[in-house]
């Protein structure tokens, strides 16, 4: 499900939450942002994420996975995978915050031996099947998520290896990155985040020339990245719709000169930057403004 992008900052800002705990909470609470606000604390204490190892030994294929779980309905509310032919993949360590982990799934998903089809097709599947194994489960430890596993892949032998990781506010704000949730760039030390994505900026005749955009500048951008994770992303972003790329805010984070032509990135997510080229004489859509108190961004009246 997609939440629009003001949902996510309101979320944010109303709960003191990061980007990752807006999305869980919103999807917990099927896209009501009041209810999402009064229950976010309380929702989050009935999550656990487990982290997923695999090798289906007859083909040679390495995976990972992460599905966050309301323990309390046994509710899917988070879930990503990559399969690869690289033995790499599997020697990848859960041992680390689930953010990061959920980190490495995507970053193995860009390289060139990530299997894009498989992948597709168990994410597609996997989800529905969980679900329902679940419910008949009545339970969501790391031994049910084993054999749930286990059995989605018969008769097919899977060695599966699970890592569960109780959250909860308190451990999602000891995440090393927690603090970045608010947007505060410097002009030194740029982040330029974990996943990098081709983007194109909207034009506009009657916007603002691109060589006088400065950082903290919103834009209006479009994913143009033709790779799986790309849509795969811009999905959970809310830039795409009916399986097609739609333009979505962005905040701009970095412009580097290059001759008569601006690279720019832009920032999505604490793991995702878009990356632009322009040239210095067009004129762009400006959404907001650096320096623009944020309840005018939420309430523009």
């Amino acid at each position: 499900m997609n939440y629009s992008y003001n949902a996510i900052k309101l979320l944010i800002e109303e709960t003191g939450c990061d980007e990752n705990e807006a999305m869980l909470a919103l999807s917990a609470a099927g896209g009501d942002i009041e209810k999402a606000i009064t229950d976010i604390g309380f929702i989050l204490r009935h999550i656990t994420v487990f982290k997923i190892k695999l090798i289906l030994a007859q083909k040679n294929i390495y995976g990972l996975a992460s599905i966050a779980v309301n323990t309390k309905t046994n509710e899917i509310l988070r879930f990503s995978g990559v399969f690869s032919r690289d033995p790499a993949t599997y020697e990848i360590s859960y041992d680390t915050d689930w953010f990061s982990f959920e980190k490495k799934i995507f970053s193995e998903r860009l390289k060139s031996g990530a299997l894009e089809n498989f992948t597709h097709d168990f994410e597609e599947n996997f989800k529905l099947y969980a679900e329902q194994a679940l419910t008949e489960l009545r339970s969501s430890e790391a031994d049910d998520i084993k054999i749930v596993v286990k059995s989605f892949f018969h008769p097919e032998q899977a060695e599966v290896k699970v890592e569960a990781e109780e959250l909860n506010l308190t451990q999602f704000k000891k995440l090393p990155d927690f603090n970045i949730h608010k947007n505060e760039f410097t002009h030194t030390g740029y982040d330029l985040g974990f996943i990098k994505l081709e983007v194109e900026l909207m034009e506009d005749d009657k916007g603002k020339p691109a060589s006088h955009i400065i950082e903290g500048d919103t834009v209006l951008s479009l994913i143009t990245d033709k790779r799986d994770i790309a849509h795969y992303l811009a999905h959970l972003l809310g830039g795409a719709k009916d399986g097609i790329m739609t333009p979505m805010p962005a905040i701009i984070k970095k412009i580097v000169a290059k001759d008569r032509d601006l690279e720019v990135y832009v920032h999505y997510a604490h793991s995702i930057t878009g990356v632009a080229k322009i040239d210095s004489f067009a004129k762009l859509k400006v959404i907001e403004n650096a320096g623009k108190p944020w309840w005018k961004k939420i309430v523009p009246w």
